[in-house]
């Protein structure tokens, strides 16, 4: 079981490892993290305990809803965890400590009872301020204890609560208690000093004894709900979650500048991303919805292309692309809208079927003239060779055809030999087997040539 925690100055990270040794420590989450742990490290749970406030972007809510929906176990306590989960506990968040249940019961609101400044030195971190939550706790005991009466006690929170989280510490309360004229305020600095409550500390500790003494154990279930997918949401998944490349973290967006930038094809390659994305507005437009066998074979296709028959080499392709199997799935099921697509097309045009639209785009890339030379000297090649195109169909038979053209051209197609001659824009595999036995033809006429240039010796 993979345990992801963010942790930051509520816990020391030596103490914290004692108690979970085998978890993945994180600084405190920011927004996009959650969601990017989640091809990074496939965790089973996530403990959010510490997150930024006013340095980035605080963690939110429809990252911690995804982690949930694609069955993390997401625990928070202490800190930022403790706020997020009194407002996500609804959708399955669980909260755990004193902090969670003072949010939880509205008893305290503010995101600021739990902020705090700190320095970050060695690895160690280094707290600048204390946060409203510890105050609220170590006054309470000193009231519950004799040290401050009700009153003292009162009104070392009020000023404490006055402070910009920033400027809340021990010496400036005691400071200030003692120049209104509190006569406790000597005392509680004392205990403060000697004595303090660190109940974000207590609640960190407590939620990572839970985690370590389940050990794999089964966690509360989630009732199912429906996460509601929102731009916002899709830009935070699909542009700010980091990938990790050589030890390097990166927004998936550094990655699509960089294409952008240096790769050698990219205005083509950006044609040809964002007709793919068109085309998909159209599917579901026209609610094109393909077959569980249909995404099969999109899949089992891509594999074959690709090599990753194997099933070790596949986990570790989506590992290295930090591709979770259902988001492979989903690419699968997209690869067959858009073929379904095509196939209207075809059909559509059932005389002129593919002719059309692939000459009209080489002609727009340049690139008619180029093809167009290259046929007339196959269709040159192949009168010369004296062999009939259904003399080589008779001799050779379509499984024999496709395989010399496969090992003539160095391309092969992962599609049965219907599904190809479908796709490929003939009326039927006849034409098919017609146009490999051409080609055929032309090889025949290629070789004799070649060996009157070079004869045999």
């Amino acid at each position: 079981m993979t345990v992801v925690v963010f942790l930051g100055p509520s816990l020391p990270l030596n103490e914290a490892r004692g108690i979970l040794p085998d978890a993945v420590f994180l600084p405190p989450a920011k927004q996009a993290d959650i969601a990017t742990v989640l091809t990074v490290h496939d965790p089973d749970v996530i403990a959010l305990v510490d997150g930024e406030f006013h340095q980035a972007r605080s963690v939110w809510h429809k990252e911690v809803l995804l982690a949930l929906q694609r069955g993390v176990r997401v625990y928070g306590a202490s800190s930022m965890g403790a706020l997020r989960a009194a407002e996500l506990a609804a959708f399955g968040m669980r909260g755990r400590g004193e902090v969670f249940a003072r949010y939880a019961s509205g008893e305290i609101i503010d995101d600021d009872e739990v902020a705090l400044t700190y320095a970050f030195e060695d690895g160690h971190y280094i707290k600048l301020s204390e946060p409203m939550v510890n105050i609220r706790a170590t006054v309470a005991t000193a009231q519950a204890r004799g040290v401050i009466s009700a009153e003292t006690a009162r009104l070392a929170v009020d000023t404490a609560k006055g402070l910009h989280y920033r400027d809340r510490s021990r010496a400036r309360i005691a400071a200030m208690l003692r120049t209104s004229g509190a006569e406790e305020a000597y005392r509680l600095d004392v205990f403060w000093r000697e004595t303090p409550v660190d109940v974000k500390a207590d609640d960190a500790r407590a939620l990572l004894g839970e985690l370590a003494a389940r050990h794999g154990a089964a966690h509360e279930p989630v009732t199912p709900w429906e996460l509601v997918p929102t731009a916002s949401l899709d830009t935070l998944y699909n542009r700010e979650r980091q990938v990790e490349f050589n030890g390097v973290r990166i927004a998936l967006s550094d990655v699509a500048d960089h294409v952008q930038l240096h790769h050698p094809g990219a205005g083509r390659l950006n044609e040809d991303a964002m007709n793919r994305a068109v085309a998909l507005v159209l599917a579901r437009l026209l609610r094109v919805t393909p077959s569980e066998r249909e995404i099969d074979e999109e899949a089992s296709r891509w594999v074959a292309r690709h090599g990753y028959e194997d099933e070790a080499a596949f986990a570790g392709w989506l590992s290295r692309n930090q591709v979770t199997p259902e988001e492979f799935r989903g690419l699968a099921r997209e690869a067959a809208q858009c073929r379904a697509l095509h196939r209207w097309l075809l059909y559509a045009h059932h005389t002129e079927r593919s002719a059309k639209p692939l000459l009209d785009h080489l002609r727009w890339n340049d690139e008619f003239e180029t093809w167009g030379r290259g046929a007339a000297l196959a269709a040159e090649a192949a009168r010369e060779s004296g062999v009939e195109p259904a003399e080589v169909a008779a001799r050779s038979g379509s499984r024999q055809l496709r395989g010399e053209h496969e090992a003539w051209t160095g391309r092969r197609s992962e599609a049965g030999y219907a599904v190809w001659a479908e796709e490929a824009g003939f009326n039927s595999v006849q034409d098919l087997t017609h146009a490999l036995a051409r080609a055929g033809s032309t090889r025949i006429g290629l070789l004799e040539a070649l060996r009157r240039i070079v004869p045999e010796t």
